[in-house]
């Protein structure tokens, strides 16, 4: 699967197994981007934690209630929902 990235300022087109193998990249990727005292947060989250907390983040910034993530293909069905992601090639 090739899925791009559309978050601010980062275009990336990521190659990932499947929806969790993604969201497994997408955490260690934020943590490497974060700074340190964020970073050990992030480290010390699992995949899916770390994936309730972007949505909860995103919903505190534009004011919306979409729940967390049950599943990484949840996550990943909210972030091309939200624009964050484009599915490239399944």
């Amino acid at each position: 699967m090739k899925v791009q990235i559309h978050i601010e300022n980062i275009r990336e087109e990521v190659t990932a197994r499947d929806a969790a193998h993604l969201l497994s990249q997408f955490r260690s990727e934020a943590a490497r981007r974060a700074p340190f005292l964020v970073r050990a947060v992030i480290s010390r989250m699992s995949d899916l934690g770390f994936a309730g907390e972007a949505v909860r983040r995103d919903n505190a910034r534009s004011g919306r209630t979409d729940a967390a993530p049950r599943s990484a293909e949840e996550f990943l069905d909210w972030a091309v929902a939200r624009g964050y992601a484009t599915i490239a090639e399944k």
